[in-house]
Parts: structure tokens; C-alpha cells; sequence
């Protein structure tokens, strides 16, 4: 694997006074930041109700909502301003880390709950490898050892047709924790790891039955699905297109494993396969290219989408398009597929008719706003050099500035429509919190290719 690729991926910053605008901002909302305990205090009971369930919306030790992911827009702010005493803060999150990690024993793996996550919030604050070897060294190692039994446990979740999204997936499961092995691959035990992953994801792609019938083996069931409405519509189950739960992320994944050099023909065939299929259930709308976030049993038995399906989603990271269409392009790198790349930049480009009404999102977060759609623009733009993307680009960076409220906890809600009523919520996190915002900002000022977004599996 050519370890040194991270650092010479093609980044395009701001320029000018749209640079100025977000720099001013950046400032105002890291000084929201700058003591772990006060981020704990203003978050302690944050819970919100959906779908008669109660979701904690900060867990200390998650990437997705605390600590960790707060560690990746410090370490990047310490990028910006390496004599700021942003290495100081950093070193006081870890230590809330580490506080975590005693009471509760973690053996979670996953990217935005687990090991993975915080394994890669260390290394973010080590100045590029100087510091912190010792605990990184304690936390791989320790994800090394449950790795082999959790793959162990996937199959036998398989072979029993118990597979759920989390399984495979980037928040949750092998897709996620995959994407931080190979940051580690230079390490004997992560590479045993990522040959466990990839016996895995063989296993995934083998068609399995459903009564008479074969299907595709991400298929999954009514009772494996995450929202009580969603058991009842997809009475037959479904396949997940998304890049946070669906297939994207196992495309995405496998093709950034070849891109970095290590590839086998055994990558190459089910990077082909699922991108071959993801491909065929893209929509010609008079929006443009877009695909439907899951298709359900019926419509893959009939091949086609119903009219419902067919309606636009949202231009978000976890569901939309640019996720999507950037799992596509990263194939299209990995097998040197001109009709795949010309399919993905299209479906870029057209997102350029839906940026007015913002790309149908009311937030400005990571996961389901502006900022993630931000910074994939962003990722597509610096790896192309396509101008448009470049104009698409700043006409974003304002939107995303038009959300900014000096007067919330931290700078940004988390929008949501929740019964019928829109609501503002304060929420620290990376992945629906202010901090997922500012770190989208802070990357569009620095001079060289982040290394956070490969939580985001689009790189």
C-alpha cells in the first residue's frame, strides 16, 4: 500500500474574501470548543424522541457525537495554527477519552461508535505521527484482537440470513472499520485484519435464497430494517443503496483499497459487481442523474422503480447523491472505467440546477446537510479540476455560512423535521453537530488533502 498517497491527493482551498468570510466564522465557532467540559456541560441530556425511540445525541466516547470527532476538528484546526495551543486542547479530550474507555471497557469496533473512531482521533492530533504512538499502539492492538472474532460473527449472521446493515455498513460495521485499516495497513496485525474483511465482503456478494428464489446477498429483511415504519413498508425487505448504510460504502471501500495498491482480482470482480448493479438503478430525472436511497424487494424482482422511487431524494452525503455518485467515481479510479467516471461526474455536474433550493436539505450539518454535500463537491472538484464544480463549490461555502447563529450552544443547529415541526437543535458532535460543520470549513482554508474524510468513505 503506498502509505505516502494521503498526503499528495490534489486539494483546491478559498481564495479571496469568501476565504476571509470563512476564516472569521471558523474563529467564532472554535472558541465553542475550546474546553471539554464545558462541551460536556452544555450537552448532557441531549435526547431527542423518532419513531418512539429515545437517541442520545452525545455518547463520550463516539466519533459520531463525542469526543473523537471533536479530536479531528481540533487536530485540523492545529494544522491551520500549529502555535495556537490547539495540541494542548486536543490533549484534553484524549484525556476525557481515555477516562471513557476505563469506565465502560469498550469493545465496540465501528468507525462512529467504537475503536476504529477514536484510533483515528489519536493519530489526528499526533503531528503526524510524533506523538501519542504509545496509546495508538494500545488501541490498534486491541482492535486487532476483537476483529477476528467479529468477522466470525458476521459470517455465521449470514449464513443464518441475519444480515443487518450494520453489519457491513460504514457507520457500524465492516465498511467503516475497514476504511481505518487500511489506514494502518503498514502494521502485520491490521493486515490480517483487512484479509478477514475482504473473506467477508466475498461472502457478501454470493447470492443467498429467499424462498424459490436467488437473490443479491446485501439483501435486507422486513425484521433487519432500523425504523418500525420501515418494517411495515418493505414487507419483503430491501437493498440499501446509501453510502452510511447501504452498498455504496462496500464499493467505496474496496475501490480506495485498490487505489492505495492493494488489490487482489477477487476486489477488482466484486467491485465490478456491485458497482455494475448500483449503476443500473440510476434515475434520468428532469432533476438530472440521482438515485433512490433503497430499492425495495418488489421493485428488484420487477426491475424497475415504482413512481413513488422515483421522486428526487436529497442531495445529502448519507443517502444522496454525492455519496452515490462518489462510491462510482472511486470505482471508476479502481477499475479504470471511463463509462463509470463519466456517469458520476454527470451526476455532479446536474447537481449544479439543485443547489437554489439547497439541494432539497434544511441544515447545515455533515451527515444530512450542507457540509456533506460541501465537502464532496469539494473532494470531486480537487480531484477534477472541473471549474463548474469549483463554482458549485463557493456558491455552498455561502450557504452553508447563511446558517451560522452566533447565538446558538455551538455556532450551528442540526435542523430536523420531526413531527410534522421543524426543530433546532444544539448538538456539539462531527456527525450532526457543529463540529462536523466547522471541520468542512477548516479544511477548505488549509493548503494540503485533509485525512479526516475518510469517515466519510469518499476517500
Amino acid at each position: 500500500m503506498n502509505k505516502t498517497m494521503n498526503d499528495t491527493l490534489r486539494w483546491l482551498p478559498l481564495e479571496g474574501n469568501l476565504r476571509d468570510r470563512v476564516s472569521d466564522v471558523l474563529k467564532d465557532i472554535a472558541e465553542h470548543f475550546r474546553d471539554p467540559n464545558e462541551v460536556l456541560q452544555k450537552s448532557q441530556n441531549a435526547k431527542l424522541k423518532v419513531d418512539g425511540l429515545e437517541v442520545e445525541r452525545w455518547i463520550g466516547e463516539s466519533l459520531s457525537s463525542g469526543y473523537p470527532g471533536i479530536c479531528l476538528l481540533i487536530g485540523q484546526l492545529d494544522q491551520l495554527e500549529p502555535n495556537a495551543g490547539w495540541d494542548l486542547i486536543g490533549h484534553q479530550y484524549l484525556k476525557e477519552i481515555q477516562r471513557k474507555l476505563e469506565e465502560t471497557g469498550l469493545r465496540d469496533l465501528s468507525l462512529y461508535g467504537g475503536l476504529s473512531g477514536i484510533l483515528l482521533a489519536i493519530r489526528s492530533l499526533s503531528r503526524n505521527g510524533t506523538r501519542y504512538q504509545s496509546m495508538i499502539d494500545q488501541i490498534a492492538t486491541w482492535m486487532e484482537e476483537l476483529a477476528s472474532q467479529r468477522v466470525k460473527e458476521l459470517i455465521t449472521h449470514w449464513e443464518q440470513s441475519h444480515l443487518q446493515m450494520g453489519d457491513y455498513d460504514t457507520i457500524m460495521g465492516l465498511s467503516g472499520i475497514g476504511r481505518i485499516v487500511l489506514s494502518f495497513y503498514d502494521r502485520p496485525g491490521m493486515r490480517d485484519v483487512w484479509h478477514h474483511i475482504v473473506t467477508w465482503f466475498q461472502l457478501f456478494c454470493v447470492p443467498k435464497s429467499l424462498g424459490t428464489e436467488k437473490i443479491p446477498g446485501w439483501h435486507i429483511s422486513s425484521q433487519n430494517q432500523f425504523l418500525a415504519y420501515e418494517k411495515d413498508k418493505y414487507p419483503n425487505g430491501n437493498f440499501n443503496l446509501g453510502i452510511s448504510h447501504g452498498i455504496s460504502g462496500p464499493i467505496a471501500l474496496m475501490s480506495i483499497a485498490i487505489i492505495n495498491g492493494v488489490q487482489s482480482k477477487e476486489l477488482g470482480d466484486k467491485v465490478h459487481e456491485l458497482t455494475h448493479w448500483l449503476v443500473n438503478w440510476k434515475v434520468e430525472g428532469d432533476k438530472g442523474v440521482y438515485w433512490p436511497g433503497k430499492v425495495s424487494y418488489e421493485e428488484w424482482k420487477h426491475g424497475s422503480l415504482n413512481n413513488e422511487n422515483l421522486l428526487f431524494p436529497r442531495d445529502s452525503w448519507c443517502y444522496g447523491v454525492p455519496g452515490i455518485a462518489r462510491s462510482i467515481w472511486l470505482a471508476s479510479q479502481a477499475l479504470q472505467n471511463n463509462e463509470w467516471s463519466r456517469i458520476a461526474l454527470q451526476a455532479y455536474m446536474d447537481m449544479e440546477a439543485r443547489i437554489e433550493n439547497n439541494g432539497g436539505m434544511i441544515s447545515a450539518t455533515l451527515c444530512h446537510g450542507l457540509a456533506g454535500w460541501l465537502q464532496l463537491i469539494q473532494r470531486m472538484y480537487s480531484d477534477t479540476g472541473e471549474p463548474t464544480l469549483g463554482l458549485m463549490r463557493d456558491r455552498l461555502v455561502e450557504s452553508v455560512l447563511d446558517f451560522y447563529d452566533p447565538t446558538s450552544k455551538f455556532g450551528y443547529h442540526d435542523v430536523n423535521l420531526i413531527d410534522g415541526k421543524l426543530l433546532n437543535l444544539d448538538e456539539a458532535g462531527l456527525l450532526n453537530g457543529a463540529a462536523g460543520v466547522a471541520i468542512v470549513l477548516a479544511s477548505l482554508l488549509g493548503n494540503e488533502s485533509p485525512e479526516w474524510d475518510q469517515i466519510l468513505l469518499i476517500r
